[in-house]
């Protein structure tokens, strides 16, 4: 057959099977310009955007002069500007606080509070819901109790200690109760934020096998026997070792059960592939981005659209490879302070 009738045919069947028309473009050698929308083909479902309430930006809402405020909450959480749908809280201090708190200090839990967070963090949380009342909440904790941990101290890694699991998974339930009382619902939770990391700040170590029972024998039947819907997703942490990690708890360690999805930070680098491949094994658990910033170690602060440049491609090719939501790290703080 000859190459003529080859190309005449691919370009029949071409017409036929995708009902192409020729755009009025084509001859005016402006293609590039042109976002091309196939809506036969589908992927996965964007969730939306989010950002963290730190103790760290809730205080500056409180302080600064409150036309400045509710103007930055109009931006990020109405429906007519960035209409984010996810707000990240910490359960207990991280190292956005303003001080180290947990919200108990006696083993039976009898002295449990969450009033440290009443001065900032749910009156921003309280404002952020009236412009956008289906707001979810992700919430991660940063360290248990300092009694419950190999360390004892809410810094510098440690680990829960066996014996405290149960007590922690009741610690956890009666904060998610708590945020509740005040017309929150936590719609997700993250077993820890960065189980691999030992930090100068708040932190807990967890290996694979360590968070998955903690997921299976203590938090989800904690959480079911107390009849909360709240969602639970693993990992937490950055995407460079995300693949091997998530296929260790999920499939190893034997929690895909039990599990909702994925979360992941950004601060070692893009890692696309390793998000591609969760999303290929797993394909109905949901994949998160719940921490990221420039500021950590690849900001320039002498080029903003470098910066910006570097965030917004991050971003695209998370969603390029099968993220549901994006949520940012802290949604304002005052530079000029620390700079």
């Amino acid at each position: 057959m000859k190459i003529e009738k080859i190309e005449t045919n691919l370009k029949r069947n071409f017409y036929l099977h995708s009902s192409w028309v020729k755009p009025s473009f084509y001859d005016k050698k402006i293609e590039t310009q042109v976002i091309r929308i196939n809506p036969d083909i589908s992927f996965q479902e964007i969730l939306g955007f989010g950002g963290a309430f730190t103790e760290s930006s809730c205080y500056l809402l409180h302080k600064m002069d409150s036309d400045l405020a509710n103007q930055i909450l109009d931006e990020y959480f109405s429906s007519e500007q960035l209409n984010y749908q996810f707000g990240r809280i910490s359960i207990g201090s991280c190292d956005f606080s303003l001080n180290r708190y947990s919200y108990c200090n006696e083993k039976d839990l009898s002295d449990f509070s969450i009033q440290k967070d009443m001065k900032y963090i749910i009156p921003s949380i309280k404002s952020a819901q009236k412009r956008n009342p289906l707001l979810q909440l992700i919430a991660s904790p940063w360290s248990p109790p300092a009694f419950m941990k190999s360390n004892h101290s809410l810094i510098g890694g440690g680990k829960l200690l066996p014996q405290y699991r149960k007590v922690w998974a009741d610690y956890v339930v009666k904060f998610v109760h708590s945020y509740q009382k005040h017309h929150i619902p936590i719609s997700y939770l993250t077993i820890q934020n960065e189980p691999e990391a030992k930090q100068i700040w708040e932190s807990c170590l967890y290996s694979s096998d360590e968070e998955a029972d903690l997921l299976k024998n203590y938090l989800f039947p904690t959480f079911k026997a107390n009849h909360l819907s709240t969602h639970f997703l693993i990992w937490d942490h950055n995407k460079d070792r995300m693949l091997e990690r998530c296929l260790e708890t999920l499939i190893e360690h034997h929690a895909f059960n039990y599990t909702t999805g994925i979360a992941f930070h950004w601060y070692t680098g893009g890692h696309f592939e390793s998000l591609e491949r969760l999303h290929h094994f797993f394909p109905n658990l949901l994949l998160f981005h719940t921490e990221g910033c420039t500021g950590y170690s690849n900001f320039n602060p002498q080029d903003e659209l470098a910066n910006a440049e570097m965030y917004a491609y991050e971003i695209i090719e998370n969603f390029n490879h099968g993220v549901n939501a994006f949520i940012d790290w802290n949604l304002v703080l005052d530079y000029k302070r620390w700079s």
